[in-house]
């Protein structure tokens, strides 16, 4: 299952969709996505199943304001070779909202979301955005959230480029043991670093098998 949260354009409230063929579903109802994680695989399945059924709006994905998938209560331990920061989550945001114009480089890799059943219900991308000094700005997560039995074992792989130029790339193995260990409800496995960026740069990443999203260094919009 693909999941989203996004930002309704009936009433500009975040409201929990689905993916389908291109499509965002709006489900009904007011969960939030972690809470529909926590509660387990069958109420996911339900959930999921009521918004394929009577969406309450459809969406042209690239039309639909995404937001995080979920929204932590608490930092987020991140990893980053050997670097580890715990990111508050007043610094959590989604794939379309702005990037802080002192980031200079990022760290790509993926965010794992624990649910009521494991450490590990499903993953989305996630970007951290450091400053010239290598200082935490803002962790990006998303937009899509996908459950754990459709990842594929073994390493996904990532890939980012600047202006149609492939910048970075390396893999992340949804299995490493960062991912599914502790008790914190998010937590972010981060192995491939960017280039320094400059200010209007692109930057395309791509995800295998979680999604792809398009950021602009320094953009307010």
């Amino acid at each position: 299952m693909r999941w989203v949260t996004y930002l309704s354009p009936s009433g500009g409230g975040e409201r929990v969709g689905v993916l389908d063929d291109g499509d965002v579903l709006g489900a009904p109802g007011n969960e939030r996505l972690v809470d529909l994680l926590e509660a387990g695989g069958a109420a996911l399945r339900e959930a999921y199943g009521r918004a394929g059924d009577t969406p309450v709006e459809i969406i042209v994905e690239p039309e639909a304001r995404m937001c995080a998938p979920v929204t932590p209560v608490s930092p987020v331990p991140v990893r980053a070779g050997e670097e580890v920061w715990r990111i508050g989550p007043e610094l959590v945001r989604g794939a379309d909202d702005a990037v802080p114009s002192g980031a200079r480089t990022a760290r790509l890799g993926v965010a794992a979301v624990a649910g009521g059943e494991g450490p590990a219900s499903a993953y989305t991308p996630a970007c951290l955005w450091l400053d010239g000094e290598g200082r935490p700005l803002q962790l990006n997560l998303g937009p899509v959230l996908t459950t754990a039995e459709e990842v594929a074992e073994g390493g996904l792989e990532l890939s980012a480029s600047v202006d149609e130029r492939e910048v970075t790339r390396g893999t992340v193995d949804p299995a490493h043991e960062w991912l599914v260990s502790g008790p914190e409800g998010v937590r972010a496995l981060l192995p491939v670093a960017t280039p320094s960026l400059e200010a209007d740069d692109e930057l395309f990443v791509e995800a295998d098998g979680l999604g792809s999203f398009e950021v602009r260094v320094g953009s307010q919009v």
